[in-house]
């Protein structure tokens, strides 16, 4: 009984001294010893209140109010601050005078990413090697390979957690500086070892969206540089999921990204679009190598069509240069304008495209400035909804009598053009249109500000000719071997169109009509087949029929 009262004071004694542990060793003085080793691999000034021992949920060390300073190019508060950062350490590795990190927790974290006017972030230099930390603000850093990644390879932990805490991203290079957060934060990485490929949860509410993100995979295997053999995560960003496969290699990078369906209602930025949009089987491929990015492929499915494209940017500027080609395929015309603007004129149809871009920017004044391409376009089996060419024309010669089909429709079989893109002008070349009534021919600029300056020849067919040169004096100044040939102008701007006739083409048509009669009629007269009294006759003829009495 003494014995065992013996061990039970020994253990109670043993229990008391672990417990007090943390009041009798201050783990404050050694301060001086490990900040500047920390500030050294953070290549940051860093700030602690407090720390101490824990024994209990397990033993280690928690550091209370710490914060890590912000380059001084960038700001003087902090980078990032936590309300405490708890270390815990693995018990039988320790008896061995070996220290295991099992667990680091970070509560409540602070932290301020910043993209400075130069496009340079402030977590650029966090962790570069023999950089030292300016003592006065400097010139902003060059991005190095030796940053938060290598600091993390260097760890041996199993499990590295955030609980709670904010994530505010401040960009100050746009023209309009903006700052998104990243809200009730949760994130969980297991394995963090060299070697070894971590595995990564992350959850977040992000501002001024309200929007939920998620991400979870994995990546790896964790190396003493920034290269990353094989990345494989799933991102979820509120309704729409992605899966993000790549690799790192320094500055370059390959990225691919696919979703089986994204609606644009469910995307966090601003889409010039009047109605959400479905896109299907999104996939996309992006090479990049220091500030070039090369889209290698895109390609998604998009109103019922197919569309492709390629193209390269070179970042580092407020207008990026950036070249490309897109590829379009079956689109579905209708629901695609539909989407964009609400016109009172509207095509439908199925569309296909061939377009070759460069330009710099993607404003509209430096779009409107620089963006320059070529390309071919054409509709098949459509409708031109809200406008009846032929019911335009008729209205302008005073036609009565006639009833279409449909007058506030026009359709075609067939739609092609050139397109010639340059100083916010799109140039139509070689126009063609070819309807059951006409075919029409013509050219002319649509600006980025939707104004139209358009001519347009109707050739109608002999059968319509003929009925609309019966019932319009006016009508026959345009009749030419049996057709009526009506050039039209167009202007106004897309919501609005105006509809006229080019007197001047009018003009050259009764010319030429003139001219013929008047070759023939001299022509009799040389031979000795026509008399002068005929031919005096034969010119009332010809005004008459010309002017319709």
């Amino acid at each position: 009984m003494k014995i065992l009262m013996g061990l039970l004071v020994v253990v109670v004694l043993i229990v008391g001294l672990v417990l007090s542990l943390p009041f009798l060793i201050d783990l404050n003085k050694y301060q001086d010893q490990y900040k500047p080793l920390i500030e050294e691999a953070l290549n940051r000034k860093i700030q602690l209140q407090d720390i101490r021992l824990t024994v209990w949920p397990r033993i280690g060390a928690r550091v209370a109010g710490f914060a890590v300073l912000d380059d001084p190019a960038f700001g003087s508060g902090p980078f990032a601050s936590l309300s405490s950062l708890d270390v815990g350490v693995k018990l039988m590795p320790l008896l061995s005078s070996k220290v295991e990190v099992e667990e680091i927790t970070l509560r409540d974290p602070v932290i301020t990413v910043i993209k400075n006017k130069a496009g340079v972030l402030n977590v650029s230099t966090i962790g570069r090697k023999g950089v030292p930390v300016p003592e006065t603000p400097s010139r902003a850093p060059i991005p190095s390979t030796e940053g938060p990644l290598k600091i993390l390879a260097l760890l041996a932990v199993d499990r590295v957690s955030i609980d709670g805490g904010k994530l505010t991203f401040r960009d100050l290079s746009a023209s309009k500086p903006t700052e998104y957060v990243l809200q009730d934060m949760e994130l969980l990485l297991r394995d963090v070892r060299l070697g070894q490929t971590p595995s990564l949860h992350f959850g977040s509410l992000v501002q001024p969206f309200n929007l939920p993100v998620k991400l979870d995979g994995t990546f790896g295997p964790l190396k003493e540089t920034m290269d990353i053999d094989a990345i494989n995560f799933q991102l979820g960003v509120g309704k729409t999921d992605f899966t993000i496969t790549g690799k790192t290699a320094g500055h370059d990078a390959t990225v691919n990204i696919s979703s089986p369906v994204i609606n644009t209602a469910n995307l966090p930025i601003a889409l010039p679009l009047k109605k959400p949009v479905d896109i299907k089987n999104f996939q996309l491929a992006v090479e990049v190598k220091g500030q070039e990015a090369r889209l290698n492929s895109l390609s998604l499915q998009l109103f019922d069509g197919e569309v492709k494209g390629q193209g390269k940017l070179i970042a580092g500027s407020d207008a990026p240069p950036f070249n490309g080609g897109v590829a379009v395929q079956g689109v579905q015309l209708g629901p695609a304008l539909d989407a964009v603007a609400e016109t009172p004129v509207s095509i439908s149809g199925t569309a296909g495209a061939d377009l070759t871009l460069k330009g710099r920017g993607f404003s509209m004044p430096d779009l409107t400035k620089a963006l320059e391409g070529t390309g071919h376009m054409a509709v098949k089996d459509g409708k031109i909804e809200g406008v009846n060419l032929l019911q335009e024309a008729m209205s302008i010669l005073k036609v009565a009598g006639i009833t279409l089909d449909n007058p506030k429709a026009t359709a075609f079989s067939t739609i092609e053009t050139d397109l010639v893109i340059k100083q916010g002008i799109v140039n139509v070349q070689r126009l063609l249109m070819d309807s059951h009534d006409f075919q029409a021919t013509g050219g002319g600029t649509i600006g980025f500000d939707q104004t139209l300056n358009l001519g347009v020849t109707l050739n109608l067919s002999q059968g319509l000719s003929q009925k609309i040169a019966g019932a319009s004096p006016a009508a026959r100044l345009a009749l030419k071997e049996g057709r009526l040939s009506l050039p039209l102008t167009i202007g106004g701007t897309i919501q609005a169109p105006s509809y006229g006739l080019d007197m001047k083409g009018l003009t050259g048509a009764v010319q030429d009509q003139v001219k013929k009669k008047a070759e023939e009629a001299i022509g009799g007269l040389l031979k000795g087949t026509t008399k002068p009294q005929d031919m005096k006759q034969q010119g009332r003829d010809l005004l008459k029929g010309l002017m319709g009495r």
